[in-house]
């Protein structure tokens, strides 16, 4: 596996050279000798690891990253650099390795349980608050637990019960620019194991309110008011406004992040109905059917302080409708008023969702490209792109136009592929279009990944999709490598058709797969470029290596089972399967199956009745080990 990773990683440099416009980095012979050592140090941890001894693993992983980092400042490299990539790319396979085992260094019978109020939060709020609070880049939040579990730009912090899988996880264990704290120090193997424990256990929430700021835990609470009767005036359904349905939606969405938890700002809580009934330190806030009487109107109309700060998120009609609301005398149609309002009011997700489908298809192509233009605009402001449009794609790259035009016939003729294939209908594949960014070269693509996504693109991955709820947003992102493939890269036009796919199967916003993803756009490929292909043909020898490390068939479907970089393989292979077990037409079913909300075990009683994922999987994995030698074999045995 050494070998295989160091001649992947000599491999992968020799690939981005070809498209690289950099300099050749130049690091002193004693440098040189220093990375030769590190390759040789990391290369140690696979005993490490064998032994059990996953402390001095990850301790031996952590040198090297602090050590590599140091060489690539004394030298003026950016992390990542193709001279130190070999070794970088082996410090990432063994941390990925030592991930999945985080949290498994007692046995079940020894692991103490990890608080989250007394460890998790603490730790979260010294190390991560300060940038992912509400101005957080990338939308992910991790000001309070009830943020932690909603999806950022670049998905899910959390993973229950699967460390290895989670993002939060990803982040703080990697090497380079893209580690998190991303300017302070790297978290310790105990801070790391300890996040890793916690979310295997289950990420449990151990406090009474999943609103509450991190940085509240372990204050005082305020001091409660007596609990004094509070008059509920009930809705006779002749009002004009409705409280569920006009103001507690406002009230969650607004309110609640001062004015919840163990010590809301002047101690009020907006969490239940009767919480905005019972007042604050100063008293009721709100008098039935007298306006100057209720302080809450007071402060909303202009009287100092003026609430909320800044007045951004209230509207004219929210404003309206609070004061009508009052003046018909506070009633509440609800059934019981100690419900919290976060219960009885729709999401952010569902009001997302119920706006995207009032838009015309006209508005929705006016929003699709002013997203791609400020998104080009916060990667490579100062670059003018060139832009295409056809029926269903929005073009915007720095190739030049001949390259563009290229491009989009090769996406048309792929659009028609993905109708005939998922027998779709004429209309257009994705709400507003699909947006296309097509950079030149590497740096283009690496910006794009960094400033949108929050995340430092892998050396291997040369594009991506994402497809938002409702497909707010909706893009690919490739990088131009060339009508050439080689065993790591591909070549442009299967990059294109395997991203285009990918966005495809994410649009009806279930969570399918990654195997299935990246398997389907690189089967459609095959059809498309013909199988004649150095990059696809690769793929047999690529999952075979990938298999060895899978101790049941029934692994095999497990999420974290494998590295980022071995779904293509995987996917391909497993995916080529199952067409030639079925047919076309039946995978398409199965897939659809997915896409509709069935789990893996419906979708496949469905379609390849009587057959299991698990006896799929072991016929998948008889297929492979038949076709790669007496090694898969043997391992296969044990």
């Amino acid at each position: 596996m050494q070998r295989l990773l160091a001649i992947f990683g000599c491999a992968l440099v020799s690939g981005l050279i070809l498209v690289s416009t950099a300099l050749p980095a130049v690091i002193t012979a004693e440098q040189r000798k220093e990375l030769n050592q590190l390759r040789d140090d990391v290369g140690d941890v696979d005993k490490l690891i064998k032994d059990k001894k996953y402390d001095e693993a990850g301790k031996t992983l952590d040198e090297a990253t602090a050590k590599i980092e140091k060489i690539a400042k004394d030298a003026d490299l950016k992390p990542g650099d193709k001279t130190l990539l070999p070794v970088q790319t082996l410090i990432d396979k063994k941390k990925q390795t030592l991930q999945k085992l985080a949290g498994t260094t007692k046995g079940k019978e020894d692991a103490a349980d990890v608080s989250f109020i007394k460890q998790v939060a603490p730790l979260l709020n010294s190390k991560c608050v300060s940038c992912h609070d509400d101005k957080a880049a990338g939308k992910l939040r991790l000001d309070s637990f009830a943020e932690m579990k909603k999806p950022g730009k670049s998905g899910y912090l959390l993973q229950i019960g699967q460390p290895q899988r989670s993002l939060i996880m990803a982040r703080v264990t990697a090497a380079g620019a893209g580690r998190m704290p991303k300017d302070g120090a790297a978290l310790s193997n105990d801070e790391i194991s300890m996040l890793a424990n916690w979310i295997k256990q289950g990420a449990k929430f151990d406090g009474e309110d999943e609103t509450v700021k991190l940085a509240d835990f372990g204050k005082p609470a305020t001091k409660a008011r007596p609990n004094t009767p509070i008059k509920i005036a009930k809705a006779t359904g002749n009002e004009k406004v409705k409280f569920i349905r006009d103001l507690a939606p406002d009230f969650v969405l607004i309110c609640q992040r001062c004015h919840s938890g163990n010590n809301p700002r002047g101690g009020f809580r907006t969490v239940t109905f009767e919480d905005l009934m019972r007042g604050g330190d100063s008293g009721a806030v709100l008098v039935a059917g007298d306006l100057e009487g209720s302080r809450l109107w007071e402060l909303i109309n202009g009287g100092p302080p003026k609430m909320p700060p800044g007045q951004a998120r209230i509207y004219r009609k929210w404003y309206d409708n609070l004061k009508t609301w009052i003046e018909e005398g506070c009633k509440y149609e609800g059934d019981d008023p100690k419900v919290p309002l976060a219960r009885l009011v729709p999401t952010e997700d569902e009001l997302k969702l119920a706006k995207l489908s009032r838009m015309t298809a006209d508005e929705f192509v006016a929003m699709r490209k002013e997203q791609t233009h400020e998104q080009w605009k916060k990667t490579l402001g100062k670059e003018e792109p060139r832009e295409l449009e056809t029926s269903d794609f929005y073009f915007y790259g720095n190739v030049d136009e001949g390259r563009l035009k290229q491009l989009s016939g090769w996406a048309d003729e792929h659009a028609k592929a993905l109708r005939a294939g998922f027998k779709l209908s004429d209309g257009p594949i994705w709400k507003g279009k699909l947006a296309v960014f097509v950079y030149k070269d590497r740096f283009g693509y690496s910006e794009f990944s960094q400033t949108i996504n929050n995340r430092e693109a892998d050396p291997a991955v040369v594009g991506h999709s994402e497809v938002t709820l409702g497909q707010e947003e909706a893009y690919i992102v490739i990088q131009d490598i060339g009508d050439t493939a080689n065993s790591i890269l591909p070549d442009t036009q299967l990059n294109l058709i395997d991203q285009m796919t990918g966005a495809y199967l994410k649009r009806g916003g279930k969570k399918l797969p990654e195997w299935l993803i990246r398997g389907t756009g690189l089967a459609m490929a095959t059809k498309e470029v013909g199988g004649d292909n150095e990059y696809l043909r690769s793929m047999r020898g690529a999952a075979a290596d990938a298999l060895r490390s899978l101790e049941t068939p029934g692994d095999l479907f497990g999420e974290g089972k494998f590295a980022p970089t071995d779904m293509a393989p995987i996917g391909y292979t497993l995916v080529g399967f199952m067409i030639k077990e079925a047919g076309q037409p039946n995978f398409m079913k199965f897939v659809a199956a997915l896409q509709s909300g069935s789990n893996l075990q419906d979708a496949v009683g469905s379609v390849y009745k009587p057959a299991t994922p698990q006896s799929l999987a072991t016929a998948y994995l008889t297929s492979i080990s038949q076709s790669a030698g007496p090694a898969v074999k043997k391992k296969g045995k044990k």
